[in-house]
């Protein structure tokens, strides 16, 4: 699933591309995935494209536009010069395809170009809102971004201390902790910590709540800083891979050794999702 760095990197680069545009006609091949109806942003410009957590906004004049692209969601975006545009060049069927495919759902014909929403298990959404009224209920119960000045370590300490039953790991990805935060960077940001991602929360020292508390926003940063991460479904908005994983300490990594000790790296379940994590590092 797309993550906190994975949703910024197609916010920074569509931003560049699409605002100012016309959106022309919306083409909703899959209605479930659509919220509302195309008429009801048609015509409209796009103003500005933001993020909360996971979730891509877009405000247009008169409505806002909520994108969740969950497990296999992608937006890649195609100038009108490159109409008959073949993504990448490369034989992973998730990456190349000549556009639009199967797989897209939901088609946009702006002013300049042509933006598709690909999404192999149609999990993800698009949702038309009408104000800030309506966008309420989707951000109402997540955290804080891991840059907002609300995000401290008085904040994340008395976070978890009423989380004290669980695994540091499930705790991390409850949304309403620090928003954006999913496997990857759970796994990553417990590593750099040297903390197990089995340990349960009442058992963190305040040195590694405070590690925790650094952590998060460096793997964030240096995910972004290498355009996010290609596992699987992921692409850019240009349809070219983030390869943050290739810096990835533990993220699937299972059984290559620990870049820091020479241990091969586990996987295990923790609450039905996957942790990487290093035997020895990781207390």
């Amino acid at each position: 699933m797309p993550e906190l760095p994975e949703v910024e990197t197609i916010k920074r680069g569509l931003k560049t591309k699409l605002v100012g545009q016309k959106i022309i006609s919306v083409d909703v091949r899959v209605p479930k995935l659509f919220v509302g109806f195309p008429e009801m942003i048609e015509g409209q410009k796009i103003i500005d494209i933001d993020r909360r957590a996971k979730i891509l906004i877009w405000k247009l004049e008169k409505n806002y536009l909520a994108f969740h692209l969950k497990m296999t969601g992608q937006l890649i975006y195609a100038p009108n010069k490159n109409r008959n545009w073949v993504v990448g060049g490369h034989p992973d069927k998730a990456y190349v395809a000549e556009l639009p495919h199967k797989h897209s759902h939901i088609i946009f014909q702006l002013e300049n170009g042509t933006l598709y929403f690909n999404d192999l298990r149609k999990f993800g959404w698009i949702k038309v809102l009408k104000d800030d009224a309506e966008m309420e209920p989707l951000v109402a119960d997540l955290g804080p971004e891991y840059d907002w000045p609300e995000y401290t370590l008085d904040y994340l300490q008395q976070k978890l201390a009423r989380r004290g039953g669980v695994t540091i790991k499930q705790a991390l990805l409850d949304q309403s902790l620090v928003a954006g935060v999913g496997n990857i960077y759970a796994d990553e940001a417990l590593f750099l910590s040297k903390v197990h991602p089995k340990r349960k929360v009442s058992s963190l020292t305040g040195a590694e709540i405070a590690a925790l508390y650094q952590n998060i926003p460096k793997v964030f940063e240096t995910s972004l800083n290498h355009g996010g991460t290609s596992s699987q479904h992921y692409r850019k908005h240009d349809g070219s891979k983030g390869n943050y994983l290739n810096f990835a300490n533990v993220y699937k990594r299972e059984g290559r050794p620990c870049k820091t000790c020479g241990t091969p790296i586990e996987r295990i379940k923790i609450a039905s999702r996957s942790s990487h994590f290093c035997p020895q590092c990781q207390k």
